[in-house]
């Protein structure tokens, strides 16, 4: 048995616009801090990017060109200083960003581990394809967040998507 060193810089992906959200990273962010293999985890809201010459953004909706060139900036230099990414998926409401950042990691040859999220269990599972296949483990949120605290991020392991129907 290899000896676990934290050497895992991980990017904590995922929605953060309703209460719900914001539990499950901060949980996700409990069990992470559990795992012997890392060393870090980035959450890009709490990097966020402010333009000082912004004034009440959360109000209208449209955010300055300033505010969006370096929000994305400070989103892909973290997923560029990461080694894996972990992604809080929302099965409920899909979210693009995710989507997106899921497929720059996997394109920069990094490991993504997939942590799906449904309110709605009763119903039939399903994934697309490209999120299936694209991820090298997944981890189900509703019930096996724990296990992020034993994955070991120094090797990846993969553990293919099963259980869902593939769109």
């Amino acid at each position: 048995m290899q000896k676990k060193v934290a050497t895992g810089k991980i990017y904590l992906g995922g929605s953060f616009n309703r209460e719900a959200d914001h539990q499950r990273v901060g949980r996700a962010k409990e069990i992470l801090a559990k795992n012997p293999t890392i060393a870090k985890v980035h959450f890009p809201f709490d990097y966020d990017f402010v333009d000082p010459e912004e004034k009440n953004p959360e109000i209208g909706g449209q955010r300055s060109m300033t505010w969006r060139v370096g929000t994305f900036q400070n989103d892909l230099n973290g997923i560029n200083s990461a080694t894996c990414g972990v992604f809080l998926y929302d099965m409920d409401i899909l979210d693009d960003g995710c989507a997106f950042e899921i497929g720059f990691m996997r394109a920069n040859h990094k490991p993504v581990v997939l942590v799906p999220f449904t309110e709605h269990p009763e119903k039939p599972k399903r994934m697309n394809l490209m999120i299936a296949q694209g991820v090298t483990a997944i981890i189900d949120g509703n019930t096996e967040l724990e296990k992020l605290a034993e994955y070991d991020f120094n090797w990846t392991p993969y553990i293919p998507v099963t259980g869902y129907g593939i769109y």
